[in-house]
């Protein structure tokens, strides 16, 4: 089929456009596109697979946009068209080549670059300001809420959690411009997404508290110890984890890619992403505390204990009850 909007020629099964990132529907092979026929529609190559690899997996349109790899370039990634996935080498592979071919593409299309360019302008004059001893509230609002300080404390590990955080930021903020510039697609009640981003079951419940717990000692990382200062960077992780939640991707398939049956759906997998996505959020507010011991102990005891479980569980020593649930 082809797209509708750019007439890009797409497998059957995509859900969006790998050229222009437009959501696309079931469209026949012999229906025009914009006033063209198939033959002549520009060919462009727009799945890509290697003979080694499943055959369900495979590079296809990403399903919300900046997901794969912090997304933070690019309107393609990752994506398992069923739930059968490689190894985690094969995940983490291809991820990165895909990385590294997204932003490729925004090059040759540098209206994409405006907002990572904007923001490391930002982050930049922020920070000679402050090395300057000039720092007056305004510019320390703004370095609040755009993460500028993001790897500025905690020595060398701060500094590289910082980077790793700052490309978190990065990554949101451009999925989140694309969220809104987007039109069309699934629609969803309030209550589906609530369930989909954050909801727990029997099933996913100790996968569930093992990722709010490693939440938790992520954003330690990624804040230097500087939890106060770093909120909006536990906000932005929180948001691709719901987006990971809701949507799949690089981040599930790679869970996935280490649990036995290789299956994103797996019940484990789930509970996992929506517990990063409590576990950021929550962690966020805790640290406007500045009280890291909180975090270091919650997040401790949820992660091991919760690993425990899932080990015990794994084992038949704990058992599910009646009615639970697989999601």
């Amino acid at each position: 089929m082809f797209c509708p909007k750019c007439g890009n020629k797409l497998p059957d099964n995509a859900k969006f456009c790998d050229k222009c990132g437009n959501p696309v529907g079931s469209v026949p092979n012999n229906q025009s596109v914009n006033n063209q026929t198939p033959a002549q529609t520009p060919p462009v190559q727009s799945t890509v697979k290697r003979a080694s690899e499943p055959q369900a997996f495979r590079f296809s349109a990403l399903n919300v946009s900046g997901e794969a790899a912090y997304g933070a370039i690019g309107n393609t990634a990752m994506s398992a068209v069923s739930n059968a996935i490689p190894g985690p080498g094969k995940v983490i592979g291809t991820g990165v080549k895909q990385f590294f071919t997204s932003i490729g593409a925004a090059l040759k299309d540098p209206k994409r670059l405006i907002p990572a360019f904007v923001l490391a302008v930002v982050w930049l004059t922020l920070n000679i300001l402050q090395a300057c001893g000039i720092n007056p509230i305004p510019a320390q609002i703004l370095s609040f809420f755009t993460f500028a300080n993001g790897g500025m404390s905690g020595g060398f590990f701060g500094a590289v959690g910082g980077i790793l955080g700052k490309g978190i930021f990065a990554g949101a903020l451009v999925s989140l411009i694309g969220l809104f510039s987007r039109k069309g697609g699934a629609k969803r009640s309030f209550g589906e997404t609530l369930k989909g981003a954050f909801g727990v079951s029997r099933n996913t419940l100790w996968a569930y508290l093992t990722g709010i717990g490693a939440a938790m000692l992520l954003y330690l990382f990624i804040s230097g110890g500087a939890t106060r200062i770093s909120f909006m960077g536990g906000i932005a992780a929180a948001f691709l984890s719901t987006r990971a939640a809701l949507s799949g991707g690089f981040l599930k398939n790679l869970l996935g890619s280490f649990t036995k049956s290789k299956n994103a759906s797996n019940p484990n997998v789930s509970g996992l992403v929506r517990g990063l996505s409590v576990g950021f959020a929550a962690s966020a507010f805790i640290g406007l505390s500045n009280i890291n011991l909180i975090l270091i102990i919650t997040g401790s005891v949820l992660l091991v204990g919760g690993i425990v479980m899932m080990i015990l569980r794994a084992t038949g020593v704990v058992k599910l009850g009646k009615g639970a649930q697989k999601q």
